[in-house]
């Protein structure tokens, strides 16, 4: 397999700091005047110095645990950041001993607190007047123990996409998982040992994505690797992975470019292992950096923008690394409309108006033949919001196995318009077996070789549909090209197997191999600029779906990221809204998307009063919980198997208010 160039990469661009005038500052002394500007505010902790813990959340805003000071800050919004910027909130000052780890739940808002030296978690939530007060405690002040409902040095923290509090109990080499929703005084349900990998000795910081977690053995000098789903009780758990080539490691942090971040104490630098999620474990990481880090760094996070920030603990002050981060497509030699095309959506959630490019699916497959006026063919969704003069979507999509001529035709005119053109792909079982039921493990990775029969019929079923895309380049237009759409349920023979540890780090890795042999295949072979690669996930409250991150192939293997979402309300977890999910894939630092979206399949949306939905529920999900959203896609109306599915745009309720509502960008 041919291989891509991504040299840049981790280069710096600059360095920035908080909490000290300069890098230059270094000193107690010379610390920020403002009292909330600082770390170790009140000098009155001769013994402690400054942050040690640091979390960013979705929407950008810093949380930093000030060890010294006895407290948590915060700031608003990292983009602005300056070095001695006064933190607009308070949290936990009077009742924090010793703060060490901090989380946030995006689901609940609480900012859980790992209070190490008084052997409690707090969790602090902000009300409407800005204030900040504790709401729940785990543990209880100043009183150590072994039990399941006791700390000894809580340290690391971090949630899981169920929203499941993981803590790392030091002195009992223990890591806890609690359940929401969290009461004062809950008892752990599980607990992770390491008993098979010797134990732990002193484990620190935890990270955390999909059903991937990492854990800091601290005396071990290792990171072990723990791949879930972590079902509760009665599991014995066994690391999937070590990672060694460390002294001392203490915090752990997620890059956007799926490599795992170390605070390496003992070397005074954070070390990097790339792909960590699904890589055999490397003896040494891949790479590392000790620049403007003193002897005893702490914490360590990243943002979506891929910047990161490191606790400098005795130097009183968080540093701020920027990273050269990919932001350009990853098609090779990508046309100029194409890196257009992505530009406009990282920017979208920065837009006051006209924010979401909304879209409508194409039912490609009806009657493909007829002309664009039959009501009962392929543009019926479409015509009937011209014919109610409704204003018309600036997204048009279509499957990309399914389109005729006079598709192909009107998404390019469509595109050459200045609009925005989707393409989702449900690809043929290359075994020729089951299209609903996923293959094994060994069949995906023999997908990517070309001298197996498995691999030669994929590759032929690339080179029809690359003729196809190959129509949509000639003609300029790049597509939002959706392949392998919901892997992580198990409704497709790409899908999710229900793999669990070891397993599923294998099937990761072949799937994940099987994605970027397809990008290297249509961008590279073919030469085909004008794709940007859309990551697409499902929605998790169905039986045999994991969450959506499991198989995330890395920042430079996908453009976009989006989530499909059938659901009254829109919520991405069923009865629950799912803001864990859609900070997750925001994390990734790509522009996020709604591929597609609509009322309930079992429900409404197939019920006599599925015309009804209220399609303006979009506008407020948005507004409420998914704000970066970029662009959302509505799915056709059809009838299967003489059931009626109502999802189309011309067919709900208020699509006019929908279509007019100043966040939705139309023609």
């Amino acid at each position: 397999m041919a291989q891509r160039d991504f040299t840049n990469i981790g280069q710096v661009i600059e360095y920035r700091v908080l909490g000290q005038p300069s890098l230059a500052n270094t000193s107690l002394a010379s610390r920020c005047p403002d009292p909330d500007a600082r770390f170790n505010f009140s000098n009155a902790n001769g013994g402690m110095s400054g942050p040690a813990g640091i979390a960013v959340d979705a929407n950008g805003r810093l949380y930093v645990t000030d060890y010294g000071g006895q407290r948590v800050l915060t700031w608003a919004d990292v983009d602005v950041l300056k070095s001695c910027e006064t933190a607009d909130g308070v949290m936990g000052s009077g009742e924090l001993s010793g703060p060490e780890a901090v989380v946030v739940d995006p689901e609940s808002g609480i900012v859980f607190v790992a209070d190490t030296l008084s052997h409690t978690v707090k969790g602090y939530r902000r009300d409407d007047t800005g204030s900040w007060s504790r709401v729940v405690q785990l543990g209880t002040d100043g009183v150590k123990g072994d039990t399941l409902g006791q700390f000894h040095f809580p340290r690391g923290l971090v949630l899981d996409p169920d929203g499941r509090l993981f803590v790392a109990d030091d002195f009992n080499n223990r890591v806890l998982i609690f359940s929401p929703p969290f009461t004062v005084g809950a008892w752990a349900v599980d607990s992770i040992m390491a008993g098979g990998d010797g134990g732990f000795a002193h484990p620190k910081g935890l990270a955390m994505i999909g059903q991937t977690l990492f854990v800091a053995d601290y005396d071990n000098n290792r990171v072990l690797r723990f791949t879930g789903p972590f079902d509760t009780p009665d599991r014995v758990y066994v690391s999937t992975g070590s990672f060694t080539g460390l002294s001392n490691p203490v915090d752990l942090a997620m890059h956007p470019d799926g490599s795992l971040l170390v605070t390496d104490q003992g070397n005074r630098r954070i070390a990097r292992y790339n792909d960590a999620v699904w890589a055999a474990p490397a003896v040494v990481p891949s790479s590392w950096f000790s620049d403007n880090i003193s002897q005893e760094p702490l914490g360590v996070v990243c943002d979506r923008s891929g910047r990161i920030y490191i606790a400098d603990y005795s130097s009183f002050r968080i540093l701020i690394r920027n990273e050269q981060f990919p932001t350009t497509s990853i098609s090779s030699g990508s046309l100029a409309a194409t890196e257009a095309l992505l530009v406009d959506l990282r920017a979208r959630p920065a837009r006051g108006t006209g924010q979401v490019a909304i879209g409508q699916q194409l039912i490609t497959w009806l009657n493909p033949e007829r002309p664009r006026t039959d009501l009962n063919a392929w543009y019926k969704d479409w015509a009937k919001l011209g014919l109610a003069g409704l204003p018309l979507p600036r997204v048009m999509a279509g499957e990309l196995s399914e389109l005729a001529t006079n598709a192909i035709n009107e998404l390019i005119q469509h595109g050459q318009a200045g609009n925005i053109v989707a393409l989702v792909w449900h690809p043929d079982n290359p075994s020729g077996g089951n299209f609903n039921t996923p293959i094994s493990t060994s069949d995906l990775r023999a997908m990517v070789d070309n001298e197996t029969a498995l691999g030669q019929n994929w590759k032929n079923q690339l080179d029809r549909k690359a003729a196809v895309l190959q129509a949509f380049k000639d003609a300029n237009v790049p597509v939002l090209f959706r392949p392998l759409h919901e892997q992580n349920g198990n409704f497709f023979w790409w899908g999710h197997n229900g793999a669990k540890g070891a397993d599923l780090v294998d099937r990761q890795a072949a799937w994940v191999a099987l994605w970027r042999d397809m990008v290297i295949k249509l961008t590279v072979d073919k030469g085909l600029d004008n794709l940007l690669f859309v990551f697409g996930t499902n929605q998790v409250n169905f039986d045999g779906v994991a969450p959506p991150l499991t198989y995330y192939p890395g920042a430079n293997w996908a453009d976009v990221v989006s989530i499909d979402v059938y659901n009254d309300q829109l919520n991405l977890a069923g009865s629950e809204r799912g803001r864990q999910h859609y900070a997750a894939l925001v994390s990734t630092g790509k522009p996020f998307g709604l591929a597609e979206f609509g009322q309930s399949f079992t429900d409404a949306g197939t019920g006599p009063n599925a015309s009804s939905w209220d399609a303006r529920t979009l506008v407020l999900r948005i507004r409420d919980s998914y704000q970066r959203t970029a662009f959302a896609n509505a799915w056709y109306s059809s009838v299967e198997n003489g059931v009626s599915f109502i999802f189309a745009l011309a067919d709900v309720a208020f699509s006019s208010k929908l279509l007019r509502d100043p966040l939705i960008e139309t023609q």
